[in-house]
């Protein structure tokens, strides 16, 4: 992995993470590459304000004020993707990237069971360190699995990687119909991970982000 071409990566976490979801990624950046892995607006432990896709949007693009940059490569993860994708749509000469993984499926059926899955599986202390317990951590799934992107995919400019994992076909699946509305975009499927490809496959993702970015 070469020095990046852009001039700010901002990590985007998805819903019952923390910015320290990204730990492996920031470890693991290229030298002289400045990135920034900020809470995602409303998701803030003890934050008043609730979550909403627009405003978290804003927030993202903010950044480029905040660094003094033209543009940012953002890289999202469940509902950082969304976010990262509204970002790109609204503006799109501010986001040269979008790497996008572990996206939620739209099928409310299938959704709403992966998401009673997700929930019950999270450990306490992970919803505890994100600020959730788990009827907040239901509700938000169910409002981020109804987002509807499609709208802002023809704004789309940013040159486009869907990351999958080969254990997530619901994903995957996402993934590849959220890319058929990006000009350009591509998708690659991970063969050991499932649900959450930053932390699962790390060397692989990265491998792939770096490329993709450089």
């Amino acid at each position: 992995m070469g020095s990046m071409s852009v001039p700010l990566v901002v990590f985007l976490h998805g819903l019952g993470r923390t910015p320290q979801f990204w730990q492996d990624q920031v470890s693991a950046l290229p030298p002289g590459t400045r990135a920034v892995a900020p809470w995602l607006d409303g998701l803030r432990p003890g934050g008043s304000d609730g979550f909403e896709l627009t405003r978290a949007a804003d927030a993202v693009l903010g950044q480029l004020n905040r660094f003094g940059v033209d543009q940012v490569a953002l890289v999202g993860s469940g509902l950082g993707a969304s976010v990262a994708v509204a970002a790109a749509g609204r503006s799109p000469a501010a986001v040269s990237h979008l790497v996008l993984t572990d996206l939620l499926p739209r099928t409310a059926k299938l959704a709403g069971g992966l998401q009673r899955l997700a929930v019950r599986a999270m450990p306490t202390a992970q919803l505890a360190e994100a600020g959730l317990d788990r009827g907040k951590m239901l509700a938000m799934m169910k409002a981020s699995a109804s987002v509807d992107l499609r709208a802002l995919l023809p704004q789309v400019t940013a040159q486009t990687l869907l990351l999958g994992g080969s254990g997530n076909p619901a994903g995957v699946t996402a993934a590849r119909e959220l890319a058929a509305g990006i000009a350009g975009a591509r998708v690659e499927v991970i063969g050991r991970a499932s649900g959450s490809v930053p932390t699962e496959a790390p060397q692989e993702f990265n491998q792939l982000l770096y490329d993709f970015l450089a």
